[in-house]
């Protein structure tokens, strides 16, 4: 274990699992919830926190949503009925204390633990591989030497809301509960006329007798336990519920129209050293058949050992053809299962071009169909005139002028995947109707960046582009520096792929069409010592002379990645990027904006040093550790990783409240809120920490020919390990620089033969190849 990992368990708040696939919570105390998601194909979530609640929803393909559970309410009570003590075995929201409290996240599932009064209790969540529900199974043994008899309630509440409808056809004005006895269980009823799918109907059933049950969460929290919302509808608090808490019994109640939810009560007599297991099973159905079908699944403890079994191997098997092994012990527990878990929580939490795209890049060095099936999707929202939403899910096709630039970076990555570029002939339906070829979309997306070309030559912002925060609104012919090194490196891939493809005449005017673009700007937005963000006739962001903020980081990394700045220009954009640099990342832009300015819109809106308002937004620190690597600076792109992976040396999450194994979206500098973490899990981090640890640290990519290792390598790292699964190969690669040199030369051997230009032959013969890297001098 290396020193940060040591520190981490030391403070006893939590640790990895020898193997990293778990994080060991040993309070339930965290500076926030820390969750975990838990999915399957079917494309049913649960988001679960250390204590054990958390949100439980549906997203059809159509991206048309079922939130199950109001207020994130999952929760199961134990009471010690001879002496009234009750508590949660994961401490909230009762907040009784317990004794050995631990939560365990892992990759497939969640299990929280606790003892008192003599009881030990644990309870674990999954997700099957198919069906639209969860399994909670339930673990009480009796460790005192008397008998112990227990009440125990599962309690969810309903909500089967997240479509759109008309104005007062709220949901909860169409439902029912109902104790079934053919579910053993509550079974809300829907009857919505718009409900855009069958599947909004919940139910909370379980493997064993039901003692008692309320429909009704005002029978079960209390009628003073309530929050009157606007419309005279109640939500419960499950703080203090009633019968709980005063030793009393579930009242049999259903419930229509309001405050409508689903309460087990198991009573349970256990003898000293005896344990009992009950199985129960929330979810959403067709029918009321339906779920008694799926809950017999579950009948026993061998059936749902069976379904957990099958769910974890899914789990790892999905993620486990790229594994990584490094010097650095917390690098190996986070880049081995977490951010690939993360990268594909993306795509289940995301639903939007720009975004999924970006994802489905990562993906591509570990999910190949996945990806491909994603990006494909993500072309089906482009429009014919080469435009894209930003998101389908809420939909919103306001102007955003970067989505085209990720459709053509996307679907070059693709046909560098692969190598097949029959896809480009593949017909994919346009947004607004009829359909094309791959190849067509793209050609688009290049058509809308060269049509929105403005005064200067640089692509036009519109109301923004990656940083939907920058809204230049008061000048509709603002252009994005940003953007335009974006198109600039999507010109150059392209012309590359269409050369592969053997249309030399397209790849032509590509070229010529990246040679204009790359001068337009360096005449225009080169400042004398970085690039301007934005170029405005009433003001130019990002510059020496600029009101507010000076410099802008995306302006920078884009500039390197795109091959734009000149080696003259080079060192001073990288003198630039380094004088940026905090405690714990990049910040999106120096000085923050002191107050509103209309000007740059939203993100002068926000307080100095939160979010995209000089921020460290991490996302935009991903670009910059493959930009450090472009430069042959790999001891710098591995100080930026670390220095934004959770729970680092300078940024604990004790400080920032994030949880230690995932990637946050960014990290506040601003002195009140120093270090505080807001958004993790859906965010694009994830995707580009992993691109820049393996594609650029450890040099490993795709490329049309087959796959190249040109690892930037930092000199503190004697040796490394990837494993990595290429067009129906396996290749096991092994980095070696004994000699601890800084920007060396790799020289390359494929099975023992030296491969030039670090080329490893596209075997595609369903084999393992061993491929050995020395580091020289160069």
């Amino acid at each position: 274990m290396n020193s940060e990992l040591k520190k981490s368990a030391q403070n006893g708040l939590y640790e990895f699992a020898p193997d990293g696939n778990g994080c060991r919570i040993y309070h339930a105390e965290t500076p926030r919830y820390w969750y975990n998601y838990l999915w399957n194909e079917d494309r049913y979530c649960a988001q679960i926190s250390q204590v054990g609640h958390g949100r439980s929803y549906y997203l059809s393909e159509k991206a048309d949503m079922c939130m199950i559970n109001r207020d994130d309410a999952r929760y199961v009570y134990l009471r010690d009925d001879a002496d009234g003590t009750c508590w949660n075995i994961g401490k909230g929201p009762l907040n009784t204390e317990v004794e050995d409290y631990c939560c365990t996240h892992s990759i497939g599932h969640t299990q929280i633990c606790s003892r008192k009064n003599g009881i030990e209790g644990s309870w674990r969540i999954f997700v099957p591989k198919k069906g639209f529900h969860e399994v909670w199974t339930l673990k009480l043994r009796n460790t005192a030497e008397q008998e112990k008899r227990l009440s125990m309630f599962s309690a969810v509440s309903f909500y089967l809301e997240g479509f759109s409808y008309p104005r007062y056809y709220e949901m909860y004005r169409c439902m029912k509960t109902e104790f079934k006895r053919e579910l053993n269980g509550i079974y809300c009823d829907s009857a919505h006329p718009f409900a855009p799918h069958e599947l909004y109907h919940g139910f909370l059933a379980s493997s064993e007798p039901v003692y008692a049950w309320d429909g009704d969460l005002t029978k079960f929290c209390g009628s003073t336990s309530t929050l009157t919302l606007p419309d005279a509808s109640t939500c419960a608090l499950f703080q203090r519920p009633d019968i709980v808490v005063n030793g009393k019994d579930c009242t049999n109640s259903e419930a229509s129209l309001f405050i409508l939810g689903g309460v087990l009560q198991h009573k349970i007599t256990l003898m000293p050293g005896e344990e009992k297991e009950i199985q129960v099973v929330f979810g959403i159905s067709s029918s009321c058949e339906e779920a008694c079908s799926a809950v017999k699944r579950y009948a026993d403890a061998e059936s749902t050992e069976r379904e957990f079994a099958e769910s974890e191997a899914y789990n790892y098997e999905k993620i486990s053809s790229l594994s990584v092994k490094t010097p650095d012990q917390k690098i190996n527990h986070m880049m081995n299962n977490w951010v690939k878990k993360q990268a594909d929580f993306c795509i289940v939490g995301k639903k939007g071009v720009r975004d999924n795209l970006q994802i489905s890049v990562a993906l591509l060095n570990y999910r190949q169909e996945k990806a491909k099936e994603e990006i494909l999707e993500c072309l089906r929202h482009q429009f014919q005139d080469g435009h894209g939403v930003l998101t389908w899910y809420p939909y919103d096709d306001m102007r955003y002028s970067d989505q085209p630039f990720w459709i053509i970076w996307a679907v070059c990555e693709l046909i560098k995947e692969t190598g097949d570029l029959s896809i480009l002939d593949t017909e994919i339906e346009w947004q607004d109707g009829g359909k094309a070829s791959v190849l067509e979309h793209v050609k688009a997306a290049v058509n809308r960046l060269i049509l929105d070309k403005g005064e200067h030559g640089l692509v036009k912002i519109y109301f923004a582009d990656w940083n939907d925060a920058l809204n230049i609104t008061d000048d509709p012919e603002a252009e994005s520096v940003m953007l335009s090194h974006q198109f600039c490196l999507a010109l150059r891939e392209l012309k590359r792929m269409m050369e592969y493809a053997g249309d030399t005449q397209y790849a032509g005017f590509l070229e010529k069409e990246y040679e204009q673009l790359k001068e337009d700007i360096n005449r225009y937005a080169w400042d004398g010592k970085w690039y301007a963000r934005a170029l405005s006739s009433k003001g130019n962001v990002g510059t020496q002379d600029s009101a507010g903020s000076k410099i802008y980081l995306n302006a920078q990394t884009w500039a390197v990645l795109a091959g734009v700045a000149d080696r003259e220009r080079l060192a001073y954009v990288l003198e630039a990027v380094d004088s940026m640099e905090q405690d714990f990342g990049f910040p999106l832009n120096l000085p923050p904006y002191p107050e509103y300015d209309a000007h740059v819109g939203r993100m002068s809106g926000m307080l100095p040093g939160l979010f995209e308002n000089g921020g460290v937004y991490c996302h935009a620190t991903g670009f910059k550790i493959l930009m450090d690597c472009c430069t042959g600076r790999g001891e710098k792109a591995l100080k930026t990783l670390k220095k934004i992976m959770p729970d680092s040396e300078e940024n604990p999450s004790a400080k920032s409240g994030a949880e230690p194994y995932v990637f946050t979206n960014c990290y506040s500098t601003n002195p009140e809120y120093y270090g505080k973490s807001y958004q993790s899990w859906t965010t694009g981090t994830s995707a580009w920490c992993m691109m820049g640890l393996y594609e650029g640290i450890l040099g490993v990519k795709r490329d049309y020919e087959g796959l190249r290792i040109s690892p930037c390598f930092p000199e503190e790292w004697e040796e490394a390990e990837v494993t990595r699964y290429f067009r129906g190969a396996d290749y096991h690669i092994i980095i070696r620089n004994p000699e601890h040199i800084k920007n060396g030369k790799a020289e390359v051997y494929a099975d023992g033969s030296i491969c030039d230009s670090g080329l490893i032959p596209d075997y595609q013969d369903a084999k393992q190849h061993r491929i050995d890297v020395l580091i020289k001098r160069g």
